[in-house]
């Protein structure tokens, strides 16, 4: 059996701009103050996987974007993902998450304060880097897809210890909260390259379908993953009392009693028993696997998006890159 692409194959093509990335990231953030420097310093030394980053620089490259345009474009893509570090930062304060890339978060090594007020620094920092380095069609895309992401987080808020929730509502805070962003960033990619509308709104689908997947495998992850390995909490969207994927799937085949009892056990204090009580019977009816099927389906969608565009090494790596969503542990 063929294994997998690494990410290291995936981002072969966009190899030398990855590179830049980071440091691209800490010039839109530079600052004179110590306390933000520090926090800002500490939280990007441990590096994601510039994800969005390597999604823009895709987009780019599938419409082989002219060379004198890749300044801007590596700071457009490092301004998404700061973008995405001030989401991250601000969740880990409302989850009361405690590790975040496998060191502590920020919120707990400096306390809620300073973390969200660094959080709206990562937020205005990135807005004016994209003001700076995007046209007006992709400042017009960014600004709406902030929106959205932020009426995302809110939605999955209100919607905090709802056992009623349906997969339907689940899906369209997921497609919000996550998968928004991910299409904004292969679609900005790809206008600023000079795509069609048409090839810019299938890298958009492609974006949004592959954001979907890749939030469902992290949900699943939050059950059977490995600490060490996924690099944060496991159990936080149980802590916090987000209903996902598998336990949504969970309340769907069990009868009212057993729903109830289910619901007691969310409820309860977070501990070893009630996530391992919680795990088994997801384990038990399957919903993992129900969960990775619904992953695969988004998958698939997304993969037939690109058949619009040529072959070439960065559609290969958007193909690469949508497979790797269903094989990774972190």
């Amino acid at each position: 059996m063929k294994s997998a692409a690494t990410l290291e194959d995936i981002y072969f093509p966009i190899e030398r701009p990855l590179k830049a990335t980071p440091g691209a990231i800490l010039d839109i953030l530079s600052t004179p103050n110590e306390l933000a420097a520090d926090v800002i310093r500490y939280f990007f030394s441990s590096q994601g996987k510039l994800l969005r980053p390597a999604l823009t620089f895709l987009g780019f490259a599938v419409k082989q974007g002219r060379p004198d345009l890749e300044n801007r474009l590596l700071h457009l893509a490092a301004a998404f993902e700061v973008f995405h570090s001030a989401t991250l930062i601000h969740d880990d304060i409302i989850d009361s998450a405690y590790i975040r890339r496998s060191i502590p978060t920020i919120n707990v090594k400096w306390g809620a304060q300073t973390a969200v007020l660094v959080g709206d620094y990562l937020h205005d920092k990135a807005i004016g880097a994209v003001f700076q380095n995007g046209n007006e069609k992709i400042v017009s895309l960014f600004l709406q897809t902030a929106g959205t992401v932020c009426d995302g987080e809110i939605h999955e808020l209100k919607e905090k210890d709802n056992f009623n929730l349906t997969e339907n509502e689940y899906l369209d805070i997921v497609d919000k909260k996550t998968a928004a962003l991910l299409g904004c960033c292969v679609e900005a990619g790809a206008m600023l390259a000079g795509a069609t509308p048409e090839e810019a709104e299938a890298l958009k689908r492609y974006g949004k379908y592959f954001g979907i997947a890749f939030q469902i495998v992290d949900d699943c992850l939050d059950f059977t993953g490995n600490q060490q390995e996924f690099g944060k909490t496991l159990g936080a969207d149980c802590a916090a009392g987000v209903l996902t994927l598998p336990l949504i799937r969970l309340t769907q085949l069990v009868d009212e009693k057993k729903k109830s009892d289910v619901f007691k056990i969310f409820k309860s204090e977070m501990g070893t028993n009630k996530f391992q009580t919680l795990l088994s019977m997801i384990l038990e009816y399957d919903t993992i696997d129900y969960s990775f099927e619904k992953a695969r389906q988004f998958i698939e969608k997304a993969k037939l998006e690109l058949l619009i565009f040529p072959d070439s090494p960065a559609r290969k790596s958007l193909i690469q890159m949508a497979d790797y969503v269903l094989e990774r542990n972190k």
